[in-house]
């Protein structure tokens, strides 16, 4: 799995320095500009052009802490107009970046998780078996937390447990557009505004010990409309616009351009998010956005990997409508959500139901979900309202979203 995730820039199994590896197929030359701190620049690393398009160096000048930037010469340069012969470009794996760099595509150099210190010494993987049995509380780091971070969000993880929670369900946490989560720039940016990488090592950490699982929400099937970091990302724009990431097969959605999920690149690139989220950070589980937004052989395809790789994590997903066909067999997660209990229960505070009617809607939105195979729970039942209807639109009606 580590092989899978050295894409980017990834410490060096020497202990030394940093290796950097990067899919750009319009290249024409590809050089990573190192700075320790604003003023004290470092020796440029000039990358090769290796097999599959993938471009790759390495450095034993840097250090955990050091920004570093790619600088681009393209060979089909759609942005020449815009941006000039020299395309600077953060790197699509990087794990962080100040938020004070973002348009100067800077990004610090992390050690992946990898010297952390984990109060336990294996990953507990406390979702083992699904869903099933959790009560789960969706958190929005930025509302929930007095600070609107991962540190202030840990110290009040304890208030969590005491009130029974057994599992943390995160909005997205990766760098995003707007307040909710839902406009992804990238895939493996954490959020700066949030804290650091390590600071939301130490949530979970804190969540583990105190045997809440950690699941998080994650957003595969498009890109933000507005500083994607992604977009023409070599110079190539494309006849439909946005370059490699968005270019085959993708689409549009209300929110954004789909990805090119024809590309195996791309492919391998929204693997590896999940990827990273399971190791480097130790989440217990997964929750894919809008899943009805990607192709039903792709979410199989991440499925069926994330399973043979991590067989404890817990996948599920948001389809809308909600359709039995995306679990375990059919397309593979482990459960989807469910939106109509709240809307039963909405419903029937407001008198829409006679008195039989509403004890049997009661009974069957406090009961556990199941579609057809009742050997596990599969439906989640968000009976309090999720994101999106508590930040519904249509004053609580059918279908609202934020």
């Amino acid at each position: 799995v580590e092989g899978h995730l050295q894409m980017g820039a990834y410490p060096a199994k020497t202990g030394k320095g940093y290796t950097f590896h990067v899919w750009a197929p319009h290249a024409s030359s590809i050089t990573i500009e190192l700075r320790r701190g604003k003023e004290a620049p470092l020796d440029p690393v000039v990358l090769q052009k290796g097999e599959k398009d993938v471009w790759w160096g390495g450095s034993e000048a840097c250090a955990k802490g050091d920004d570093y930037r790619i600088a681009m010469e393209s060979s089909h340069n759609d942005c020449f107009n815009e941006e000039g012969a020299v395309l600077y470009r953060r790197d699509p794996y990087a794990r962080w970046a100040h938020v004070d760099d973002f348009m100067e595509a800077w990004a610090r150099l992390t050690d992946c998780g990898i010297d952390f210190p984990w109060s336990a010494k294996e990953h507990p993987w406390l979702m083992e078996g699904g869903c099933f049995g959790h009560s789960i509380y969706e958190m929005h780091i930025g509302t929930f937390s007095k600070n609107h971070s991962f540190a202030s969000a840990t110290e009040q993880l304890d208030h969590v447990a005491s009130l029974g929670f057994t599992c943390v369900e995160l909005m997205p946490v990766t760098e995003f557009g707007g307040s909710w989560g839902y406009n992804p720039r990238n895939c493996f940016g954490i959020h700066s505004p949030y804290g650091s990488d390590d600071d939301f090592r130490a949530f979970v950490d804190r969540a583990h010990q105190l045997g809440i699982a950690v699941k998080v929400d994650i957003v595969l099937n498009h890109g933000s409309s507005r500083l994607n970091e992604l977009w023409n990302f070599d110079g190539y724009s494309g006849p439909q616009g946005g370059g490699v990431y968005f270019d085959k097969g993708g689409g549009d959605t209300p929110w954004g351009k789909k990805f090119a999920f024809d590309r195996p690149e791309v492919q391998e690139y929204l693997l590896d998010a999940c990827r990273m989220f399971l190791v480097e950070y130790r989440c217990d589980g997964l929750r894919f956005d809008s899943a009805h937004n990607m192709p039903d052989w792709l979410n199989n395809n991440i499925c069926n990997a994330i399973r043979r790789e991590f067989p404890k994590a817990s996948m599920s997903a948001e389809v809308v409508p909600e359709d039995p066909k995306f679990l375990k067999n059919g397309v593979g997660f482990d459960a989807v959500w469910l939106h109509a209990p709240t809307f039963d229960l909405i419903d029937g505070v407001c008198g829409k139901h006679e008195h039989e009617e509403w004890v049997a809607k009661i009974r069957s939105m406090i009961r556990q979900r199941w579609f057809p195979d009742k050997a596990a729970a599969t439906g989640i039942n968000g009976l309090l309202g999720t994101h999106d209807q508590i930040g519904c639109r249509k004053n609580g009606g059918h279908g609202g979203d934020g």
